[in-house]
């Protein structure tokens, strides 16, 4: 027969026991929730970066278009010289890369668009090493068909507010003018001459059709004066 003290001993290793189990199935929640939360941290990796090329497609694309249109307005040159006494420029196909070739605008002046993710990763205004292969085929042309005429570096945002590095940029305006001013030293480590080259930050006030779009620079020659 059990005594008082056996009953008390075998009461404290039965609460013992069980809190033990209870410990265990916390740890086995925890470990499930953890779990879990990695999952979904990858699924939206995942995500973001297939928005990511989703965006990029939807700018190469609108490129492609833009430059069709373009090109389709303007006059047939024949044998002749354009009004402005400079030869058209050459054409180049947009590719998988982003690139575009010069296209006259409205103003009557040729401009290269090339999307923001080509040159400049997000929030940033350093030049991915891939975008030296389109502003060298921009450098061509400036010391070629455009030779000594002034060029303008314009850089355009979407409009979204800056998060990932607002404590470096503030606003949408400094971010794209730290942008066009990093094509402009490029371009002048290059060969071009500086003096020939303004930088304009626009930030989001010339927004196109889509944010894709809006993000990108483009590179302004002022053949029209």
């Amino acid at each position: 027969m059990m005594t008082g003290k056996g009953v008390l001993r075998l009461a404290l290793v039965v609460s013992i026991g069980a809190a033990l189990m209870g410990c265990s199935g916390n740890k086995k929640k925890s470990d499930m929730a953890m779990q879990e939360a990695s999952e979904l941290r990858e699924r939206n990796a995942t995500l973001d970066q297939a928005n990511r090329d989703k965006d990029a497609r939807i700018a190469e694309l609108e490129t492609k278009l833009a430059n069709c249109v373009t090109t389709q307005q303007q006059p047939a040159w024949g044998g002749g010289q354009p009004a402005t006494g400079f030869p058209p420029a050459n054409e180049w196909q947009p590719g998988n890369d982003g690139g575009a070739g010069f296209v006259r605008n409205d103003d009557g002046n040729m401009v290269a668009t090339i999307a923001g993710n080509v040159l400049f990763d997000s929030g940033s205004a350093t030049l991915k090493s891939g975008a030296k292969k389109q502003l060298d085929r921009i450098v061509r042309e400036l010391k070629g068909n455009y030779k000594g005429l002034p060029v303008q570096v314009e850089g355009h945002t979407d409009s979204d507010p800056i998060r990932k590095s607002k404590g470096k940029w503030g606003t949408n305006e400094a971010l794209s003018q730290a942008r066009a001013d990093a094509v402009k030293t490029y371009l002048a480590s290059q060969g071009v001459s500086s003096s020939r080259i303004d930088a304009v930050g626009y930030g989001s006030s010339k927004p196109k059709s889509t944010k894709a779009a809006s993000r990108r620079v483009e590179i302004v020659v002022m053949t029209r004066g």
